[in-house]
């Protein structure tokens, strides 16, 4: 009796994991038919007058999966765009979804009926048959941004004009910091991301902007008055206090030993305290730095001379990857430079000022 358990459990044991390998090479998979396709067309996407192509066409993704395109016609404008049956893995076995591109694919159909645009740049292009497309636009200061706004606006008013007033065409506008480009890591902070069909107001915008300039210290601080800058921190609650307490572990810190700066933060993505409001922060709490918030040097808790600068930039990262260096951010201490802990790392945490300094500092905001 015992062998002959045994032997069932080892093959319910194989079988099992043959029904699990059979699973993970079929995965979770719909096979889609034309008629899915227009169901989909006339009630998820509430286009009632267009026709799916009798059959789809094979093309390989960019992960190597065969991928499936349904063409649809808009009867009554010509507009053409595309339903891609995405093939791709899914954490544990192959899976595929369905999406489209159908507003790219109408950016590129009103071209010729456009607005002129200064401050927005419109890119459309076609690849496999799939249309791709948004609208991108920089700005250096408020007033750039304030324009790059109000051509939004007229435009999204063109695509209603025209008889597409839900159209959710994807938009991006890009703060050209002074740091954007430094390192492989891009710097987005204060980029505004969003679509046609949702309304974003120039003032959120703003205080994005306002936040990030305060949180590198940059030169555009100076043309912000004291309401704005109010406002835009208004909820923000990344703030930089310092402690006056005798605690020295930073979860007893008494909220009401802890002296909150008006004007100093820290990053919103908890990078951190950057060069720049530590520059700030030691003018402030009478330690003399010489040099400007680019780039200074001052004397530290145990006497060592510290030097930071934006411009310290060339310190030999190991990639990830191990098949390669990359430059990154480091600080100099008496001389040596010491990396931060990341490549593109340009904030220290509290613990690391505290090192150099003893400034207890605190870089978020409590609630209870």
């Amino acid at each position: 009796m015992k062998k002959r358990f045994l032997r069932r459990s080892s093959f319910l044991f194989l079988f099992s994991i043959l029904f699990m390998s059979m699973t993970l090479l079929s995965g979770c998979v719909t096979e889609y038919k034309r008629s899915d396709i227009q169901k989909i067309v006339r009630e998820d996407m509430g286009i009632k007058n267009a026709v799916v192509s009798d059959t789809y066409r094979e093309f390989e993704g960019e992960d190597g999966y065969t991928d499936r395109i349904w063409t649809i016609t808009v009867n009554d404008s010509g507009l053409v765009f595309n339903i891609i049956d995405d093939y791709h893995w899914g954490m544990e076995s192959l899976t595929n979804s369905l999406k489209n591109d159908y507003n790219e694919a109408l950016l590129a159909f009103v071209q010729d009926n456009r607005p002129d645009l200064k401050y927005l740049k419109i890119n459309t292009y076609q690849e496999d048959g799939i249309y791709y497309g948004e609208i991108t636009g920089e700005y250096n200061n408020a007033e750039e941004l304030k324009n790059c706004k109000e051509e939004l606006d007229i435009l999204k008013q063109s695509f209603s004009d025209l008889g597409y007033p839900d159209a959710a065409v994807r938009y991006r506008f890009e703060y050209q910091h002074p740091l954007r480009n430094v390192t492989e890591y891009v710097i987005d902070d204060a980029d505004v991301f969003g679509r046609t069909d949702t309304d974003e107001s120039y003032e959120s915008m703003l205080n994005e902007y306002i936040t990030t300039v305060l949180d590198y210290r940059y030169d555009d601080l100076k043309n912000f008055t004291d309401e704005q800058i109010e406002t835009a921190l208004a909820d923000y609650k990344n703030r930089i206090g310092v402690y006056t307490g005798i605690q020295s572990d930073e979860k007893l810190y008494e909220k009401d030993k802890i002296t909150y700066y008006d004007d100093i933060i820290a990053n919103k993505y908890y990078y951190g305290i950057s060069f720049g409001s530590l520059y700030e922060i030691l003018l402030r709490e009478g330690y003399e730095p010489t040099g400007d918030f680019w780039h200074y040097s001052f004397v530290g808790k145990d006497e060592s001379v510290y030097e930071i600068s934006y411009d310290f930039c060339d310190y030999q990262f190991l990639n990830d990857d191990k098949t390669g260096y990359r430059n990154g951010y480091y600080y100099i201490k008496d001389g040596e430079k010491i990396p931060m802990s990341a490549y593109f790392y340009n904030h220290f945490t509290t613990k690391e000022i505290y090192e150099m300094t003893g400034l207890k500092l605190v870089d978020i905001v409590e609630t209870e």
